[in-house]
């Protein structure tokens, strides 16, 4: 198999169909249809075949959301390559780290991105193809046009264990790591999606998230039913609400945060968005207020899954049906994660590998057909996540009695507090609760007597903070003593690392030369990302 058979398939009937349009193209809005994009697929495989590169070999790609990304993409997949995706928010030695350690021989590339970080073409034997060229190329790199001016090509056929990408991790306790998922990786999700996300023939998707990540895995499933990929080059708000309603958006992948941008903006937008029939989000739950917000305005089109990039997308899905149920109150499904998908199987284990009852809180373990092949180069490490056919998530979670995921923190971030386990995440979902609070993170820092202290590291919303009486009532109410945060610190933003995870590790770092343990206090501290 080849995953560019999606698009051989659609081009084969519908060829006349639009596939992608690019809003932020040079010159303005430029489509391709599913006939045009097959062929420029096939050149661009074969021009990148004639560059001297053999089957298995890594090609970089470090572009914002574009069609040069997505045709390079696919035809990285027709020519039997790999494909490394680079998130363009990262930082010049964590781009250059990755094509390091992934061994790419070509890096496809904005040249504007090549210009921040131009120590990323000094690496030896790696070439360069720039998108979107301006002015003189720079030595040893070719314009993005030459490599489509080839012959075509017919797609190489492969095994689906065959690797397909190297997703990099996004490094919050370490160097990142590349995820190796195959073309049958990639299938499967195609498939999840169009089952848990209803795709239906003329699907419209925004990508308005980064197609390097997220985004992307929804790329192959809208082709598979002769959708538009809509392509946007950055996220803006207002303009994603616009084109729910001007392109006739029917879905697209979110992140939490985006879709509270969103709400923040939709109060003065006439709607309403009737072709809308998913927001899907992923990464993190969204409080039990904002979801009601959410499903006020938008409507009954809310889908979350939980999943890791080892296992990308889907390993338990809340549908449309359950996010209405939240919404209407039902307490009993708050902060869930929604149900195994099929074709997933999930575990609860505790520290001796053997599952725990229902309800009790353990390590969340996985079997799923898109689980990945292993990390590059990273035997150690792949000997310890994938065990005995299961993949050890990292993530702490329970499942109760009818089947429902609550994610309750990860592994490494678990706080022990006086002996007692302390979930970080449970505290952070109830301090998203207080009105006054916007986003929060909550860590232990050293402590001589309970071995580590609760504290809660908050951003304020609209400016307004809550003062120590009316946060250390609000906790009262919904905490056991041992849970409540003994210290509240206000900050103007929480540092995220690109794919959007909060570094707690950085903030115990900064904190701990910082706080010494008190009574409870509200304390305001220069820390943002």
């Amino acid at each position: 198999m080849n995953i560019s058979s999606y698009l051989g398939r659609a081009a084969a009937l519908v060829p006349s169909q639009t596939a992608v349009i690019d809003l932020d193209a040079p010159g303005g809005r430029r489509t391709f249809t599913y006939g045009e994009l097959w062929d420029r697929v096939r050149c661009t495989a074969r021009g990148l075949v004639d560059l001297g590169l053999e089957r298995g070999d890594r090609v970089a790609l470090l572009s914002a959301n574009s069609w040069e990304y997505l045709e390079s993409f696919l035809a990285i997949a027709t020519a039997g390559l790999v494909a490394v995706p680079l998130n363009t928010r990262l930082l010049a030695q964590e781009t250059r780290h990755m094509l390091v350690d992934s061994g790419a021989r070509l890096l496809i590339a904005q040249q504007q991105q090549l210009a921040d970080k131009p120590q990323l073409m000094e690496l030896p034997e790696l070439g360069a193809v720039l998108i979107r060229p301006d002015g003189e190329l720079p030595p040893g790199s070719i314009g993005f046009e030459a490599l489509a001016a080839a012959t075509p090509m017919a797609a190489v056929n492969l095994r689906v264990e065959t690797l397909m990408s190297l997703m990099y991790t996004s490094g919050t306790t370490g160097l990142p790591k590349g995820v190796m998922l195959s073309h049958g990786a990639w299938s499967v999700v195609a498939d999840q999606v169009q089952r848990y996300l209803s795709y239906e023939g003329l699907e419209r998707t925004v990508h308005a998230a980064p197609l390097t990540h997220g985004s992307g895995f929804l790329v192959l499933p809208t082709i598979a039913v002769g959708g538009v990929n809509v392509l946007c080059a950055r996220f803006q708000p207002s303009i994603v609400l616009d084109l729910f309603v001007r392109e006739g958006v029917t879905n697209g992948f979110f992140v939490p945060s985006m879709i509270r941008m969103m709400l923040d903006e939709a109060g003065a937008h006439a709607g309403p968005f009737g072709s809308l029939r998913t927001l899907y989000y992923a990464g993190s739950p969204i409080d039990a207020s904002m979801l009601k917000m959410a499903v006020d305005r938008f409507g009954p089109v809310l889908v979350q899954s939980f999943a890791q990039m080892e296992s990308p997308m889907f390993l338990s899905v809340l549908d449309r049906e359950d996010h209405q149920r939240v919404a209407a109150g039902d307490g009993k499904l708050r902060g869930t994660a929604g149900r195994p998908v099929i074709g997933a199987r999930l575990r609860i284990v505790g520290d001796d590998n053997k599952e725990v009852p229902f309800g009790e809180v353990g390590e969340i373990v996985a079997s799923a057909g898109q689980t990945m092949l292993g990390y590059w180069n990273r035997a150690e490490a792949t000997a310890e996540t994938l065990r005995g056919g299961w993949l050890y998530t990292g993530d702490l979670g329970r499942i109760d009695a009818d089947g429902y995921l609550y994610v309750v923190d990860r592994k490494k971030d678990m706080i022990i507090s006086g002996g007692s386990n302390v979930y970080a995440r449970e505290v952070e979902e109830v301090l998203l609760g207080h009105p006054q609070v916007s986003d929060s993170a909550v860590i232990g820092l050293p402590h001589a007597k309970w071995g580590e202290m609760v504290v809660a590291v908050l951003v304020s919303r609209d400016g307004c903070q809550a003062d120590t009486g009316a946060l250390e009532a609000f906790c009262r109410e919904k905490l056991p003593d041992y849970r409540r945060p003994k210290q509240f610190i206000w900050v103007d933003a929480l540092p995220r690392n690109p794919y959007g995870k909060i570094l707690k590790r950085e903030l115990r770092e900064r904190l701990s030369a910082t706080i010494t343990p008190k009574p409870p206090v509200t304390t305001k501290l220069a820390c943002s990302n």
